[in-house]
Formats: C-alpha cells, sequence, structure tokens
C-alpha cells in the first residue's frame, strides 16, 4: 500500500486500531511518511471544513488553496515554448479520492449495520422472553431463527386479527430477515400521526429501516421524521439516522 493510501484511510478512520497504531509508530521514525502526511493531512482538513460549510464556491476557491499550500506547482520554461505547469499525479489522485470518501453517502447495508439490531432493542426484548411470546407459535418460531415458519404463522394470525400490533411487528422483523419487506409494508399505514405507544415506535422505527433495505430513502424520512420528535427509545437514533440520511 502505498503512503497516500495509507494516509487516506488513517484520516478517514478506515484504518483497524492495530493497524492505527502501527501507523503512529511508524510516523514517529520515517520522515517520508511524516512528509507525505502533512502534506495529505493539510489538505484533507482544508476539504473538510469546505464541505461541511456546504458553500460550494468557496469550496472551490479552497481546494485551489489546499493544492497550492500542499504542491510544489513547478513551471518549466524552454525558447520557444509554452509553460507548462505540473501537478504530481500521486497527490492529484489522492484529493479525488478524499472528495469521493467525504462525499458518497452511507450505502443501505451500511446504514442496518448500525441501526438494525432488533435483538439489542429494549422493547422487542420484552416481547421477546418466553414468558412473553410463549402463547405465540410465530414469535417462537422467530426468536429461534426459524424466519420462514415465523413467517407464515404471524400472517395466519395477522388474518385473523389484523390490528395486533404485536403479531404486526414480529410478522415485519420476520419479513425483513427474508428480505421480504415489501410485502408487509402494504399493510403498515404510512400516514399515522406520530406514534406514542411503544409497539407503535418500534413499528415505525423497523418500518423506517425496512424502507431503507428497499432503498426507499424518501419515504424513509418521511416514516423517521416523527420519531425524532417524539420522547422514547427510538428519539436518539431516529435524529442521528436522519442526519445521515439527508446526507
Amino acid at each position: 500500500m502505498s503512503y497516500v493510501d495509507l494516509i487516506i484511510k488513517y484520516l478517514s478512520g478506515d484504518l483497524s486500531q492495530e493497524e492505527a497504531t502501527s501507523f503512529e509508530k511508524e510516523l514517529e521514525s520515517n520522515d517520508a511518511l511524516k512528509e507525505a502526511f502533512e502534506e495529505q493531512s493539510a489538505a484533507y482538513e482544508l476539504i473538510r471544513d469546505q464541505l461541511q460549510k456546504r458553500d460550494q464556491n468557496a469550496f472551490k476557491a479552497k481546494l485551489k488553496e489546499a493544492m497550492g499550500h500542499v504542491v510544489p506547482i513547478k513551471t518549466y520554461r524552454k525558447e520557444g515554448f509554452r509553460t507548462w505547469w505540473y501537478i504530481p499525479p500521486a497527490v492529484a489522485c489522492s484529493l479525488a479520492i478524499l472528495l469521493i470518501i467525504l462525499l458518497r453517502p452511507p450505502g443501505n447495508e451500511r446504514v442496518l449495520a448500525r441501526y438494525y439490531h432488533p435483538t439489542k432493542d429494549p422493547v422487542v426484548l420484552a416481547y421477546y422472553q418466553p414468558t412473553r411470546g410463549e402463547s405465540e407459535p410465530g414469535i417462537i418460531q422467530y426468536r429461534q431463527g426459524n424466519y420462514l415458519e415465523s413467517k407464515k404463522l404471524l400472517s395466519e394470525r395477522l388474518a385473523q386479527d389484523k390490528d395486533n400490533k404485536l403479531i404486526l411487528l414480529f410478522y415485519l422483523l420476520s419479513a425483513m430477515e427474508l428480505d421480504r419487506q415489501q410485502l408487509v409494508m402494504e399493510l403498515i399505514n404510512t400516514e399515522e400521526p406520530a406514534p406514542t405507544d411503544m409497539l407503535d415506535q418500534s413499528i415505525s422505527w423497523y418500518s423506517t429501516l425496512a424502507l431503507i433495505k428497499s432503498d426507499s430513502r424518501e419515504a424513509a424520512l418521511e416514516k423517521l421524521h416523527p420519531l425524532t420528535e417524539q420522547e422514547g427509545p427510538y428519539q436518539n437514533d431516529a435524529i442521528k439516522l436522519e442526519k445521515v440520511l439527508l446526507k
């Protein structure tokens, strides 16, 4: 891995803890790496500051300033020829990579990996225990990881009791595990008021994640926003997730 690639990964937080520690030790003793790091980190900071301000005109000017500071621009003049400007390709490439890293929105898989954890969700866990779910075979099957059977049993229960929120929640969760969440979303009211009941909030939260899983981010934002204003177990994560989706 080149110094440029390594430095970008370090600045972007893509190195493991062990790799980052090794990099920092190498930085203390390697003069060439230290010089390259100073150049790349200066460009990185300048670009990041401008991205945060979201001012495109100022950003372009700052980018030129960054390149002027960290890249010595050499001129070569020969008689009878125009002046040629030379920018080292490695630095230009690193700036382009930095822009891609900083501007790209997080993918759906990364969002789900961060926010989809039903087995650690206190609301789900409250109904996940044997004492709560022992009367519902579909929930038992979900707890055992038999998602297809769980979905089948819960679908039958919903046909008998379509207003049962607990069954709807676990039906949605089992469908998400099978990547069949779109069918379940048809059963969920997308225009409901801000949810106040814990089960309603849980259904709204996982409906949002189901929409993200289905690559429907605009609909997910609409579904998510009421949770950002409603006090409850999902409010903090909802606020963070909304910021991620708005990037």
